[in-house]
C-alpha cells in the first residue's frame, strides 16, 4: 500500500495542536457557509416567486419519506469511519461497497412505493415526484465515505470547495427549471443536482479508489456503530418530520407549503452554520473523548458560546417574524407568519441538542443517543396528537412547546448520564442566553411598535443591528455570557493566524 493512502486513515498527525486545528477549520468552513446562505437566500426568493405553495407542499410530502430513507442510505458508517482510532483500506472499502448496496435498495424501495405514498395523501402527482427523486440515493451512496474519509482528515478545504460548488449548481438549475414553467419539478431537479455534483468532485478531489469487498476485515464493530447511529438518525428525523407529516394530512398541499417555507427560512441560519460546526467538532470531540476533564472542561465551552448564538438568531427571528417573511417570500405569503414565528421560539433548541447527540456519538455512545431519540418521538407524537384538535397551527404550536418545556430537558438528563457533565452543568450555560433573549425582544418590540420605515429592507438594515448591540450590551452585564463573548473575539485571530495558541 503507498504511502498516501496509509496516511488517508491515519489520524495521528491531527492530534498536535488540535485545538487550534479546530478553530481555523471552523473559519474555513463558517466562510463557506456565508455563500452557501447567499446562494440559499436567493433560492428562497427567485422561488417563492416563481412557484406557488401547494408546489412545495407537494414535494415536501415526498421528501418527509426520502429524508426519512436517507438516513439508511449512510447506515450511520460515515460516523463509524469518521471517529475510528484506526483504520484500513479493506475496511473503509468494505463500508463503501455497504453503503453503495443500501443506495441501491432504497433506489428500488422508493420505486417500489411511490404509489402508495400517492395513495396516502390521495394525490397522483406524487408518483412521478417520488420515482425521479428516489435518483438520489443510487448516486448519493456511492461517495458517502470519500465524504467521510475527507472529514477524518479534517480536510475542510476540500469540502468547502465541494458543497459551495454543489449547491450553486443545483440552485442554478432549480431556477432555471421554475424560470421555465415546470413547477415543482424545480425542487425535485435541484436536490439531484446538488448529490450529482458532490459525487463527482468528492471522487475526483479525494483520489481514493475502493478495493474489491473482502472478508474478516475487522467492519463488524464498525457496522454496529453505524447500526447504532443510523437507528438514532432514523428515530430522530422521524420525530423532526411528524409535524409535516401531520400537516400534509391533515390540512393538504398548500398549508404544507406554508410550513415549508416558513421552516426553511427557521432553520437556514442553524442548518448553514450548525452542520460544519459539527463536522469540525466530530473528529476534535472523537480524539479528546478519553480525556473527561479536557472532554468536559471544550464541551461547557461549547455550550455556552453555542446557546449565545443561536439565542440571538432565535431573537432575531422572532422580533422580525413578518418583516423576513415578507421580504423574503413577498406578501402572498401571509399565513406563512405566525407559523414562522411559532418555529423561531423552539429554533433555539436545536444547536444545541446537535451539539450534545455530536459528542455522544463521538464519544463511543450512539445507543444512548438512539434511546434519547425515542424518548423525544414519544413525547412528539402526543403533542402532536392534542394540538391536531387546533389544526395545522396547532399541530406547529404543540410541537415547539413541547420542545422547550420537556424534549430538552428529558434529552439533557438523560445526555448527562452517559457524559462527564450533570444535568445542572448541561443546562447551565444555556440560562444566561435565554435571559438576554427575553429581555431583548421585549425592548426590540417596543421600539419597533414605536418607529416607522418607509421600507423593510430599511427597517431591517436599522432595527437587526439595533437588536444585535442591545443583545450584546446585556450579555456583558451577565458574567458567564461575557465570559463566553470575550473569548469568542479572543479566537478571532486564530481563524486566520496558523500561529495562534487562544483555546476553544
Amino acid at each position: 500500500m503507498s504511502k498516501s493512502k496509509v496516511d488517508l486513515f491515519s489520524t495521528e498527525h491531527l492530534k498536535n495542536g488540535m485545538q487550534q486545528r479546530a478553530i481555523k477549520s471552523a473559519g474555513v468552513t463558517i466562510t463557506a457557509q456565508v455563500f452557501k446562505l447567499i446562494l440559499q437566500v436567493i433560492s428562497i426568493v427567485l422561488l417563492a416567486r416563481l412557484l406557488d405553495p401547494a408546489d412545495f407542499g407537494l414535494v415536501a410530502m415526498v421528501t418527509v419519506f426520502t429524508g426519512l430513507a436517507l438516513q439508511f442510505m449512510e447506515g450511520g458508517l460515515s460516523m463509524a469511519t469518521i471517529q475510528s482510532e484506526k483504520l484500513n483500506q479493506s475496511q473503509v472499502s468494505n463500508l463503501f461497497w455497504v453503503n453503495s448496496v443500501l443506495g441501491l435498495s432504497l433506489f428500488l424501495m422508493s420505486l417500489l412505493s411511490s404509489p402508495l405514498i400517492a395513495h396516502l395523501y390521495n394525490e397522483p402527482r406524487l408518483m412521478p415526484i417520488m420515482s425521479v427523486m428516489s435518483v438520489v440515493f443510487l448516486i448519493g451512496g456511492v461517495s458517502v465515505q470519500h465524504d467521510a474519509l475527507l472529514r477524518r482528515q479534517m480536510q475542510f478545504k476540500k469540502i468547502s470547495v465541494i458543497d459551495v460548488s454543489s449547491m450553486a449548481m443545483g440552485v442554478i438549475a432549480g431556477v432555471m427549471t421554475a424560470f421555465f414553467g415546470l413547477q415543482y419539478w424545480a425542487l425535485v431537479i435541484s436536490p439531484i443536482t446538488v448529490i450529482t455534483t458532490k459525487t463527482i468532485l468528492r471522487w475526483l478531489i479525494l483520489c481514493w479508489i475502493p478495493s474489491k469487498f473482502s472478508r474478516n476485515s475487522g467492519v463488524k464493530p464498525l457496522l454496529s456503530f453505524g447500526a447504532n447511529v443510523t437507528g438514532a438518525n432514523f428515530i430522530g428525523y422521524f420525530a423532526s418530520n411528524a409535524t409535516p407529516f401531520a400537516i400534509g394530512l391533515v390540512a393538504g398541499a398548500q398549508q404544507l407549503g406554508f410550513y415549508n417555507r416558513a421552516n426553511l427560512i427557521n432553520t437556514l441560519p442553524s442548518s448553514q452554520l450548525l452542520p460544519p460546526i459539527i463536522s469540525v467538532l466530530q473528529p476534535t470531540i472523537a480524539r479528546i473523548s478519553d480525556e473527561p476533564s479536557e472532554l468536559k472542561r471544550t464541551l461547557l465551552s461549547l455550550i455556552g458560546k453555542l446557546a449565545l448564538a443561536s439565542t440571538l438568531i432565535t431573537t432575531i427571528m422572532a422580533i422580525f417574524a413578518d418583516w423576513i417573511v415578507f421580504l423574503l417570500l413577498g406578501s402572498s405569503w401571509s399565513e406563512a407568519v405566525p407559523v414562522f414565528r411559532l418555529l423561531a421560539i423552539y429554533a433555539f433548541i436545536q444547536p444545541l441538542a446537535g451539539l450534545i447527540a455530536m459528542a455522544l456519538v463521538a464519544t463511543g455512545n450512539p445507543k444512548a443517543m438512539l434511546n434519547s431519540k425515542i424518548h423525544s418521538l414519544a413525547i412528539t407524537v402526543v403533542a402532536l396528537l392534542i394540538g391536531s384538535n387546533w389544526g395545522w397551527v396547532g399541530i406547529v404550536l404543540s410541537f415547539s412547546l413541547s420542545g422547550i418545556f420537556f424534549r430538552l430537558p428529558v434529552f439533557l438528563y438523560y445526555s448527562s448520564r452517559f457524559l462527564p457533565l450533570t444535568f445542572w452543568d448541561l443546562s447551565k450555560p444555556i440560562l444566561p442566553p435565554v435571559v438576554c433573549g427575553l429581555i431583548t425582544i421585549l425592548l426590540m418590540i417596543w421600539i419597533k411598535n414605536h418607529i416607522f420605515f418607509e421600507s423593510l429592507t430599511l427597517g431591517l438594515f436599522v432595527l437587526v443591528p439595533t437588536c444585535v448591540f442591545i443583545y450584546g450590551i446585556i450579555a456583558m452585564m451577565i458574567r458567564p455570557a461575557r465570559f463566553d463573548i470575550l473569548q469568542l473575539i479572543s479566537n478571532i485571530p486564530v481563524l486566520f493566524n496558523r500561529e495562534s495558541s487562544t483555546k476553544i
